[in-house]
């Protein structure tokens, strides 16, 4: 699990917009100080100033005499709240300053130290008198030294402060818009799947707070459509187990209703041979009823978990080989060769006894019931060659066998071959006395073995058995495995 740290983050996409957007919005700011603002600004200043020295250079001229002193000062007061924050100087034509800038001198602060800035000459006009140049008329302003920014004067840049925030504003507009249609992408994905529509999906990989977010929607979507659809196929598999109950216990039922109903008709003339085979027939199809009904309740419990294993160490080779010598009368009787081959190594394993017994049981009693007199079939068990690998028992027969397309459905619950001559899954070996004499099985006994194997971590297939017949393979996990 990665830490959030590591994590891209919105926080830093918001973070580096911003960042981003106040740079930009500087460099703005100084290239309108720069270009715009700062011309126009001096241009102005500059028209200002020659106004105000030409009016005070006229007033001077005209006077009878030089003003001096206080007389000047209230002459240059006139002007100067025309062109502040400049200043207006008299000098005489010695060269001396009659008036400066008001406690301060040219290019000196106080105590001598030199001051901030620079001073510049916008105006200048020279004062006539007759013939007689007598002065000229100064207009001086500071001018602030240029920043790396390129921005003169405080004034200029808090007259750009509204650049910057247009600019922000613009940011900000931008990332809201992109995240509000983020937002909308799922809250239609809400809609959508409230409405019962899981194929919508957001696909946003950002990797920030809300990709992730978008990723583990689109994986609850996933998981939901995959969970509907397993819904839909185990509603589909119990309508179709209903309808497959309904079929297994209408047929003998039948039987039996027909049966009963001949031997208790008087018109019906029945000699005592017929009466004992009548009776039979209910005998045995009340046995098949009831091996339907114990083998639907046991695969139920295994499919349900509700039947415990007691799984223990054994030996599977010797488990098979007693149940192949039980069996092994009853396949002669029934004119079929059974053999049994096994390797030289035990096969250990964890397993519940009883109910690997019941696997093999089943898959002989099928052989028994399909495979035609004068048949073969063939029991093998290998066990693992190494500590943590699978022990393999195949059990192959050369019967009618079944149609490639359908071998993947030789496990499902009631069974049949789509031909008169392929094999149907049989039923479970539960009356070990009547089973080669049994006309039919439950439809669930090759079922009842894969629930048996898988619930011991093992794999079961079906495959063809070259010319004709069938092969069943099995293999669960040696003792070393686990």
């Amino acid at each position: 699990m990665s830490r959030p740290w590591n994590r891209k983050s919105l926080f830093w996409t918001i973070a580096a917009i911003f960042l981003i957007t106040a740079i930009i919005g500087t460099l703005v700011q100084a290239l309108v100080a720069s270009a715009v603002l700062q011309p126009l600004e001096a241009r102005e200043a500059r028209a200002r100033a020659e106004l105000a020295a030409s009016a005070i250079a006229t007033a001077i001229a005209s006077a009878p005499t030089t003003p001096r002193g206080a007389e000047l000062d209230s002459l240059l007061e006139l002007h100067r709240s025309a062109i502040r924050p400049a200043w207006i100087l008299f000098r005489a034509s010695d060269g001396t300053v009659v008036t400066a800038p008001p406690g301060r001198s040219l290019g000196r602060g106080p105590g001598g130290r030199e001051s901030r800035g620079r001073f510049e000459v916008v105006a200048r006009r020279s004062v006539t008198r007759g013939p007689n140049v007598i002065g000229e008329v100064l207009v001086i302003r500071r001018t602030w030294p240029r920043g790396a920014l390129g921005i003169l004067e405080p004034r200029t840049s808090l007259l750009l402060f509204p650049v910057a925030i247009l600019a922000s504003a613009f940011a900000g507009l931008v990332l809201v818009r992109l995240l509000v249609r983020r937002l909308r992408a799922m809250q239609l994905l809400a809609a959508r799947v409230a409405e019962g529509d899981l194929t919508v999906r957001i696909a946003d990989r950002s990797g920030d707070e809300i990709g992730r977010l978008a990723v583990e929607l689109d994986r609850m979507t996933e998981r939901l459509a995959a969970a509907r659809a397993e819904l839909t196929q185990t509603e589909l598999q119990r309508r179709q187990l209903f309808a497959d109950i309904t079929h297994e216990l209408a047929t003998p039922l039948t039987s039996i209703q027909g049966y009963a109903e001949t031997l208790l008709d008087p018109g019906v003339p029945v000699s005592p041979e017929e009466r004992t085979q009548y009776v039979r027939g209910l005998l045995d199809e009340s046995r098949r009823m009831d091996l339907l009904i114990r083998d639907l309740f046991e695969l139920a419990r295994l499919e349900a978990g509700a039947a415990p294993l007691s799984k223990e160490p054994l030996d599977w080779a010797a488990l098979c080989r007693n149940t192949i010598e039980r069996f092994e009368p009853r396949f002669r009787k029934a004119g079929i060769k059974l053999a049994w081959r096994e390797s030289e190594r035990e096969a250990w394993t964890s397993a519940d006894g009883r109910r690997m017994e019941q696997v093999l049981e089943n898959l002989l009693v099928n052989a028994l019931r399909y495979v035609p007199q004068g048949g073969t079939v063939d029991a093998r068990l290998d066990a693992a060659a190494e500590p943590r690998g699978m022990h393999r028992l195949t059990v192959g027969d050369d019967g009618p066998g079944i149609p490639k397309e359908e071998l993947p459905l030789v496990f499902r619950r009631f069974y049949r071959g789509a031909g008169s001559g392929a094999r149907v899954d049989s039923g479970t070996a539960h009356d070990r006395h009547s089973i080669h004499e049994d006309t039919g099985g439950s439809g669930l006994g090759l079922a009842i073995v894969r629930e048996i194997v898988e619930r011991h971590g093992g794999t079961v297939r079906a495959e063809s058995n070259p010319p004709r017949g069938l092969v069943i393979t099995i293999e669960i996990p040696s003792l070393g495995s686990r």
